[in-house]
């Protein structure tokens, strides 16, 4: 199959079925289910983003090979530098370089068959033999880094020298990965001998900068060519969307579940406020895709006083993975958190009350299924929709003289203590925010902080100090809590160590056992086994710290749902008749 072939005409859409990702998928009907569709007739980059373990690095392998594409595998170093000529301890006396020739060649074809990233060695050997990649990866080398690589043969072997300020040294044995990795991409680049080219990762080793700088050349080589590539990131930096055309070249992946593209989840009436968001922030897709769980906020007056009260309220790490980011009023807000949730993305967003009567937040939120649900199940609403749904609030506003528009229904629901309205108005903002979008109760930022104006400096001074500004800061703040998972894994292997024991009981009743059974030899670092009394035991947890102490405790007949995970202050001197008070 060859690239001009597999690349031309109707075939330029390939597909990938779930069993060409994952090989080892079990389930035959979902084998057979379309994984991900890439139309390839447009010159162009396109992005991978996702968390790991998601099906990137498998998806971008599997679809230069059924397109007959060049794949950079993360292993792209293995080549130039694991070859016979440089084993054993003294790496820098023996290694010798990158051998040339055709045997060379071979044996790159076979380690890259067996082990991955065979692809350097034939891009050291296209930076030997293609006078035109070498003088377009030594000109970018000299302009960005101020450095010249000069290629050197010593004995068939290729050994370049890199020059800096009158100093000279040796590229493979002097030089970190990260000028062997941008050398190799920029070789991968500057290549004619491709259609498509896959990159996974080329941030590795790699100062931001350089890896922009790299992408802008091969986003200028596409464009130039009329050629294809797809970059695998995790690097925040190189996905800079400036229009919304631009997110067609974005597919987000998620564990377990086909990748979406991203201009899929933009509804069409929201294509130039997307643009218009994009232009005024040009991080914000980056934000989304790479941050733990982003905060959509209105613009930078809120940024500044939740991370001034995240910082009064909460530990350093806590508020540095806390991302805000600006979307430009409240319906920026909504629509971006309807793309968020389109593409089932954590975020939460946080905006004035009066979003709560704006026809296009009520629009977006109604989107929401998990609303609509609320609506139904928690105010028995006949028509599902908010307009609806605060209609009465609206006729009360409008009966009290307030402005008929939605910061003066605001302002009349933010200072509505009492009565079926409050009630309801209250009722509205848990369901959004249950949603995932915080209305600030008190009305406007400016009355949470109690300040006169939207104003950075004053933001900040007001959230320094305690106030209703900490609810919607705390939450935000997003933390990685291990508890709760910790406590169900361990719970797990007890129960498993236990099942242990009680089959030893099955076999000879008479046993008395102290030491785990049938488990891995590490069981014995984890728990300490007790006898209590003939067939009764204790599993007492020694490790990790935070649940030293805890314990189980069975006898022969104890179903697993019948071990609970008990706190070590409810242990008594009797150890037959103890009160079992659940971790909680």
């Amino acid at each position: 199959m060859t690239v001009a072939n597999e690349l031309g005409g109707a075939a330029s859409r390939i597909s990938l079925r779930w069993a060409d990702v994952f090989p080892g998928l079990e389930d035959e009907r979902r084998r057979a289910e379309d994984y991900l569709a890439l139309d390839l007739r447009t010159p162009g980059v396109r992005f991978f983003v996702g968390r790991n373990g998601s099906g990137k690095s498998r998806a971008a392998q599997a679809l230069a090979i059924k397109a007959g594409g060049r794949y950079v595998s993360t292993d792209r170093l293995t080549g130039i530098m694991s070859f016979a000529s440089g084993s054993g301890t003294n790496f820098a006396g023996k290694y010798r370089g990158v051998p040339l020739g055709e045997e060379s060649l071979k044996e790159a074809q076979a380690m890259s068959r067996a082990y991955g990233g065979g692809e350097a060695l034939f891009s050291m050997h296209a930076l030997h033999n293609q006078p035109d990649v070498e003088l377009r990866t030594r000109a970018f080398l000299r302009r960005a880094l101020g450095r010249t690589v000069e290629l050197r043969e010593n004995a068939g072997f290729l050994d370049p020298d890199v020059r800096m300020n009158g100093t000279e040294y040796s590229l493979f044995r002097e030089e970190g990965h990260g000028l062997r990795e941008l050398i190799i991409l920029l070789v991968e680049t500057y290549r004619s001998d491709w259609q498509l080219l896959v990159v996974d990762e080329p941030e590795l080793h790699l100062h931001p900068s350089m890896a922009r700088l790299w992408l802008t050349e091969l986003s200028r080589e596409c464009s130039r060519t009329g050629r294809q590539a797809v970059v695998v990131t995790h690097e925040p930096t190189l996905l800079r969307p400036k229009q919304c055309g631009d997110l067609d070249a974005v597919w987000v992946f998620r564990p377990g579940a086909t990748p979406m593209q991203f201009s899929t989840a933009v509804r069409s009436d929201d294509q130039e406020r997307v643009t218009a968001s994009l232009t005024q922030n040009p991080s914000l897709v980056s934000l989304l895709a790479f941050s733990p769980r982003p905060v959509l906020v209105e613009g930078p007056t809120d940024v500044a006083a939740l991370t001034t009260a995240l910082q009064r309220l909460c530990a350093a790490e806590i508020v540095a993975q806390t991302d805000f980011v600006e979307c430009g009023g409240a319906g920026g807000v909504a629509m971006w958190h309807g793309v968020s949730r389109r593409l089932e993305l954590d975020v939460r967003a946080v905006a004035d009350l009066d979003a709560l009567f704006s026809p296009e937040v009520q629009t977006e939120m109604d989107t929401n299924p998990v609303v609509v649900a609320a609506y139904d199940s928690e105010l028995y609403a006949v028509d599902p929709r908010t307009s609806s749904v605060v209609r009465p609030l609206v006729d009360r506003a409008n009966k009290e003289g307030y402005d008929k528009n939605p910061k003066g229904r605001a302002a009349w629901l933010a200072a509505a203590r009492e009565g079926v309205e409050a009630q309801k108005g209250g009722k509205v903002r848990a369901i959004w925010r249950d949603a995932g979008l915080w209305l600030h109760p008190q009305g406007t930022l400016e009355d949470v902080l109690g300040i006169d104006r939207k104003d950075v400096t004053q933001a900040r001074r007001a959230a320094v100090e305690a106030g209703p500004i900490d609810d919607a800061a705390l939450w935000c703040a997003y933390e990685l809590d291990l508890g709760g998972d910790l406590e169900l894994l361990l719970l797990s292997t007890l129960e498993r160590i236990a099942h242990g024991i009680q089959a030893a009981q099955g076999e000879d009743m008479n046993a008395v056992i102290t030491t785990p059974i049938g488990s891995r030899p590490s069981a014995g670092a984890l728990v300490d086994v007790t006898p209590l009394t003939p067939g009764r035991y204790r599993l007492t947890v020694k490790t990790p710290d935070e649940f030293k102490g805890h314990y189980i405790e069975f006898d022969r007949s104890t179903a697993p749902e019948g071990m609970t995970l008990i706190k070590p202050t409810a242990l008594s001197g009797d150890h037959s008749n103890h009160s079992e008070t659940a971790l909680m």
